[in-house]
């Protein structure tokens, strides 16, 4: 483990005259599937490069046959101009290539030390480990990247950016010369993807490379100094940090220009009211009240903690209510658990879809009708299951909701997230729910894909669907919502309406702010 620094500039990449990673003519064929066709790609010594495109352009494929998971078919890799060819990837990492992949790289059982040491050969002392010495130098390689944690903490019991810094020490540690970050932000909160892009500049100024791979354009412009983009296994262009724009981006990932912005059809909302609370507190809500009507999107904000995720859980019964009431239609609603709220037509997207919402191994028509299967049973005493029926209705949503697949018995687990989140959306409707509680639903999803299910979603407000919407990201509240409720320690701070609904009127808000007359 090293933690030496040399001076450095993020400029001085610019001029570099020889890449850290140069991928040449790269071509990667699968049985009856051309998965790269002559992908080039440099990433500079001290350079934060980017790399993006729809799921399914190749991104991952690329990554495998640069870290020797997977043998090119064609073309070459070089590192600081040396050809390499890995059998597998212990030799990629040896020579100076490491992976921090979306849910990272370390064991929840251990702690900070015994993490930054696995895979590596433990210090001893008279033939026993040298703990002492082991927790030094992890101490030092923590102090490196700017990490204040102690070395016995547990990993479970460490914030989310703690833990991708981690991930990022520990690529540090072993001397790599390129770090590739596979959707390191997904599980972040807003301040901790701050955080985490803070120390990725200072390693870059000291001489780093990162290999950066997000869906999230508003981070990519924020962190990357040029970004390569991947389309159909090809290369679709690659931008400087200084002539980079949004919609030539989106126009390389997606194939045609474009730009996420302004509800497409105007409102649906109805006047008609689909739900309402009054007084509800709950978790970190404390006396909210709110209305949400029919064909409304109705979007809740706020930074972390502020209690906004929080009324959708409330809603859905997954958590207790202290106080308060919720009504849809003229019935008061009890929520003592999530099997009340689909009784009563509500429907609930949790953020996290592979931890809380898929049905890992089983087919899309499994997690499409899961929640409905009674609705399917021959014999309700025997559970004896229609599949036939259950078959065509799975397929029936699943077309609608425009979910890409070989077939319905397809693993959902074969999908990108995207078409899986599809999918989870698919499975409310044949439950006839007529309120949909969305949070983060476009969460690590590619921008094509976001699209998509935005128009899912306006077409659900259409057809008369109540929506009530919150995201980490909150560019995409002007995007979709009609009205937008800010939250601020745990309260309602301010509702907007229109042209009010901006990114900086929401976070002027959740800071505790006022807004000028103007904004008003």
């Amino acid at each position: 483990m090293t933690a030496e620094a040399t001076e450095f500039t993020r400029q001085e990449a610019a001029g570099s005259e020889t890449p850290v990673l140069g991928v040449r003519g790269l071509r990667k064929e699968f049985p009856g599937t051309l998965a790269l066709d002559d992908v080039s790609l440099e990433v500079r010594r001290g350079e934060i490069h980017a790399l993006l495109g729809e799921n399914g352009a190749g991104k991952s494929t690329l990554i495998k046959c640069v870290c020797g998971a997977y043998a090119a078919t064609a073309g070459e890799v070089r590192i600081e101009s040396r050809p390499v060819n890995f059998a597998t990837p212990r030799g990629a990492v040896e020579a100076g290539i490491a992976v921090v992949h979306q849910h990272f790289n370390l064991v929840p059982t251990l702690n900070v030390a015994e993490n930054l040491w696995l895979g590596e050969d433990l210090p001893r002392r008279m033939g026993l480990v040298d703990w002492p010495k082991a927790h030094a130098r992890a101490r030092d390689i923590l102090d490196y990247v700017g990490l204040d944690i102690s070395t016995d903490a547990q990993i479970t019991a460490l914030r989310a950016d703690h833990v991708a810094m981690i991930s990022i020490a520990k690529a540090v540690a072993s001397d790599a010369k390129i770090i590739i970050l596979d959707e390191p932000t997904t599980a972040l909160l807003p301040h901790e993807v701050e955080t985490l892009f803070v120390q990725m500049r200072r390693l870059a100024q000291e001489g780093h490379s990162f290999l950066y791979v997000s869906h999230r354009l508003a981070e990519v412009f924020e962190i990357a100094d040029r970004a390569t983009v991947l389309r159909d296994g090809r290369n679709a262009g690659t931008f400087e940090r200084a002539t980079m724009d949004r919609a030539s981006v989106i126009e390389a990932i997606v194939g045609r220009r474009g730009e996420l912005s302004g509800r497409k059809s105007g409102s649906h909302m109805r006047e008609s009211v689909a739900m309402e609370a009054e007084g509800l507190s709950g978790g970190g809500a404390e006396n909210v009240s709110l209305t949400l009507h029919q064909g409304e999107i109705l979007g809740v904000a706020g930074l972390p903690g502020s209690g906004a995720e929080d009324v959708l859980s409330l809603m859905f019964g997954r958590i207790r209510r202290r106080a308060g009431t919720i009504r849809k239609g003229e019935a008061e609603l009890r929520l003592q658990e999530p099997a009340d709220a689909i009784a009563a037509g509500i429907a609930y997207v949790p953020a996290d879809r592979l931890a809380e919402s898929v049905f890992h191994a089983e087919s899309i028509r499994t997690n499409i009708t899961m929640p409905s299967l009674a609705r399917y049973l021959r014999d309700p005493i025997l559970h004896l299951v229609n599949r036939a029926a259950e078959a065509r209705e799975g397929k029936a949503v699943a077309e609608r909701m425009r979910v890409r697949m070989p077939g319905i018995e397809t693993a959902i687990d074969d999908l990108s997230g995207g078409n899986q989140q599809k999918v989870i959306l698919g499975r409310w409707l044949s439950t006839g729910a007529q309120v949909f509680l969305l949070n983060a639903p476009t969460a690590a999803v590619d921008v094509g894909a976001k699209a998509e299910i935005y128009d899912l979603i306006e077409e659900l407000a259409g057809e008369g669907a109540a929506i009530l919407f919150t995201s980490t990201e909150l560019e995409e509240y002007p995007v979709i919502c009609d009205r937008v409720l800010v939250f601020f320690r745990g309260r309602v701070a301010g509702a907007l309406t229109g042209d009010q609904v901006t990114e900086q009127n929401i976070m002027t808000l959740a800071a505790g702010g006022a807004l000028d007359d103007g904004d008003d």
